[in-house]
């Protein structure tokens, strides 16, 4: 497969505050690193000086981003992603961290009412809080409660469906009952074998101009970077 070379940088040089993105969602498996690392190869990929914050205690994304840099060691084209283990305990010295970049990822940990006082400041802070869920009863259940209760807060949200299937007769009325609680992406997720593949070498779909499946992840970048105005 051919490697995807980093392009030109199109975002506008006279803004120069960081944008925040907040990845959140209350269930674990959601597919919050996946996401994440798919905006930072996306932004890198255009030249936006990025910066992922891992605040899940597991660092699933900050242990990505060291097997990524092992994998430029010899294979310096693919894009430079820089990502910091934080706590939560000190997000307001971990927010401190983006000074200097154009972009934020903030991927956090599941179970967010144990951490509702660090979660609301950085939901307060960001300009796009993002909430995967898969398209089941149990996330559903999950992640609407969530997202109404960010958005009552006047938090600006989106509900990013991942694992969806259109061809099921779940899909409709799983995403109806989001849309009721909230604003939805208009791209999905679909189910893709291969998605976890690349992460073996801290590498994601995109880093691969031809790989299957990469269609969803740009589209949601370029709804993600409207939204945010980048």
């Amino acid at each position: 497969m051919a490697q995807t070379a980093v392009r030109n940088t199109t975002a506008t040089a006279a803004d120069t505050r960081c944008r925040i993105i907040l990845i959140s969602s209350p269930k674990g498996g959601s597919g919050k690193s996946v996401l994440s690392r798919h905006l930072l190869v996306s932004a890198a990929q255009v030249g936006i000086h990025v910066i992922g914050l891992d605040f899940d205690r597991q660092q699933t994304l900050a242990k990505w981003a060291a097997r990524r840099s092992r994998t430029r060691e010899a294979f310096p084209d693919f894009a430079d992603i820089v990502v910091e283990a934080v706590s939560l305990q000190d997000w307001r010295g971990a927010f401190r961290r983006t000074q200097g970049f154009q972009l934020a990822v903030l991927d956090t940990p599941p179970s967010v009412e144990d951490h509702l006082p660090a979660i609301n400041a950085l939901s307060e802070m960001a300009d796009l809080v993002l909430v995967p869920a898969v398209c089941t009863q149990d996330d559903v259940e999950s992640a609407a409660p969530w997202v109404k209760a960010l958005a009552d807060k006047g938090f600006r949200c989106s509900v990013v469906l991942n694992r969806a299937n259109r061809r099921t007769t779940s899909y409709a009325r799983m995403r109806g009952l989001l849309v009721k609680a909230g604003s939805v992406c208009p791209t999905e997720l679909p189910q893709l074998e291969d998605i976890h593949v690349p992460s073996t070498k801290g590498l994601t779909l995109l880093d691969y101009s031809k790989s299957r499946g990469i269609e969803p992840f740009e589209e949601i970048w370029a709804y993600v970077r409207r939204e945010i105005s980048l």
